[in-house]
């Protein structure tokens, strides 16, 4: 196995068993946006290290600069597929507190954004969209659509976008501090 691929592996494992340890301690809820900020933090840990330690078994050999992005990437790729695959487990069958936390409280915020008929009619006077509809049929569409937007396939499937971005944004970020800075080629 490369060792960029061992890297994107290795990182992944630590945030795994990280975010395992805080549902353990009964403390998911309150992790969850630390987790997510300490996931970008070692992608980029798992981005360099891998990238730093193929240079080094190659002996520093010059390659130019796509060669090293591509390594990159691909520690960057493999933790994003491992960790996407971890979350929809996760939301999915581990730890559906998460996800029950954030959609009661849109539901909650569409009833006080929307508490009876009279703030119903505010609205179909400006979006036509609801016009025929009544009050009760808003808001059971606006609470499903809640619920379909948190679920755990497009929480993965976000996860899977944002790390691909930020593997892209990470890898050329690290390809020219290894190359300008650290190893000033």
């Amino acid at each position: 196995m490369k060792t960029s691929v061992k890297a994107g592996v290795f990182f992944s494992l630590i945030w795994i068993i990280i975010v395992l340890a805080a549902f353990l301690m009964g403390r998911s809820i309150d992790f969850f946006l630390i987790g997510e900020l300490l996931s970008l933090l070692l992608l980029l840990g798992a981005i360099f290290t891998g990238l730093f330690l193929t240079k080094k078994e190659k002996n520093y050999e010059v390659v130019n600069a796509l060669e090293d992005f591509k390594v990159a990437m691909q520690s960057g790729i493999v933790f994003a597929l491992v960790i996407t695959g971890f979350v929809y487990v996760y939301h999915n069958q581990i730890d559906t507190s998460i996800k029950e936390s954030f959609i009661a409280q849109r539901i909650d915020n569409l009833h006080k954004q929307y508490p009876n008929e009279a703030s119903f009619q505010e609205l179909q006077a400006v979006d036509s969209k609801w016009e025929n509809k009544s009050f009760n049929d808003f808001i059971e569409q606006e609470e499903d659509k809640a619920t379909n937007f948190i679920g755990p396939f497009f929480t993965s499937f976000f996860h899977l976008m944002v790390f691909f971005m930020f593997s892209l944004f990470y890898s050329f970020f690290v390809t020219i501090v290894i190359r300008k800075v650290i190893l000033r080629v």
